[in-house]
């Protein structure tokens, strides 16, 4: 009678000895198992800021839409968390500073996981994105696609030329985050990639002006008054240039300013410095530049520039009735 082999039954070799199957369980990793995707290049702006601003004040952005690298979650819990990271590492072209290349002036800044955490970042260190702080801010934990932050933040520092300052930051991705295998072992997903990060800010120009009141006094006659000086002190932008001029008052007559009270006028003038008689106005050669300042006279260097005039009484015009008399000037700045 012939016998049939049955499934699974060892076939004795003609040594006498057993053979069989060993089966090896294989873990299958799936098509979204753990990855980042690294962009080469990404931006951060802060865009445009008044010098007077960057001086007193910091400036945030952050970079869009990420800091270059977009990851999936990992799928293992804090248990492992000492295991994985997403190290960046940052280097600077201009060592943590936006630079203008047309006069070397320049911002610091630092640099932020998130700055709402205070998790700064340096350059040469490198900063793990995977730690107790981030995971659940960020969602690390779950397997869902992070967008991995970065944050900037300007220092104040003295007034700085007008112009764009750039840095371009270069970020060295490590990563090695855990999938789930077989009994819960980790799949280590790792991996490597560079990004750059373009950073900008825009200075503008601007200017803040001191400019105090005039009083003449009072006196019974007009040839009573004495004539009075004072200075508006400007404070513009460094390296930018620019004009002072005097509006003619709210009650000029031809070029004579006049003071009014009551339907009556006060006739008087507005000199450059504190001697001569130079019309200070605001068309022409009667506005001033900013090199006649009288304090600090030149190209503005960021410190306050002084610009003295002579105000006087008109002689030779009759005494009006007795009253307050007022007059309002504008001081304009162009530049």
């Amino acid at each position: 009678m012939s016998l049939g082999k049955r499934e699974g039954t060892p076939t004795r070799s003609k040594y006498g000895g057993l053979y069989g199957c060993v089966l090896l369980a294989l873990a299958i990793v799936s098509p979204n198992a753990w990855a980042c995707t690294i962009s080469p290049s990404v931006s951060a702006a802060f865009g445009s800021v008044n010098s007077f601003v960057i001086e007193s004040s910091p400036q945030n952005t952050s970079a869009q839409p990420s800091a270059g690298a977009v990851c999936q979650g990992a799928l293992l819990g804090l248990a492992v968390t000492s295991n994985q990271r997403i190290r960046a590492t940052l280097n600077s072209t201009n060592q943590g500073r936006l630079v203008n290349i047309e006069n070397n002036d320049a911002i610091p800044y630092r640099i932020f996981a998130l700055a709402s955490q205070n998790e700064q970042m340096f350059l040469g260190t490198a900063y793990n994105y995977f730690n107790p702080v981030l995971i659940d801010l960020l969602g690390l934990i779950g397997g869902q696609n992070i967008n991995i932050p970065m944050e900037f933040r300007t220092l104040p520092t003295t007034n700085v030329a007008a112009g764009m300052y750039t840095d371009t930051l270069t970020i060295n991705w490590n990563w090695r985050i855990c999938d789930i295998g077989l009994l819960g072992i980790c799949l280590a997903r790792t991996g490597t990639g560079t990004t750059t990060i373009n950073l900008s800010i825009m200075v503008t120009p601007d200017c803040a002006i001191q400019a105090p009141d005039l009083d003449f006094g009072s006196a019974p006659l007009v040839a009573g008054f004495d004539t009075v000086s004072r200075t508006i002190d400007i404070t513009c932008t460094k390296g930018s240039d620019y004009s002072v001029g005097l509006s003619d008052g709210q009650h000029a007559a031809g070029n004579v300013r006049r003071m009014e009270g009551g339907g009556q006028y006060l006739n008087y003038q507005l000199y450059k410095g504190t001697t001569g008689n130079s019309r200070w106005g605001n068309g022409g050669s009667e506005r001033r530049a900013s090199s006649t300042a009288d304090t600090n006279p030149g190209t503005p260097s960021g410190s306050s520039q002084g610009f003295t005039y002579r105000a006087e009484i008109l002689p030779g015009q009759s005494t009006p009735p007795a009253g307050t008399y007022t007059d309002m000037i504008i001081v304009d700045v162009a530049f």
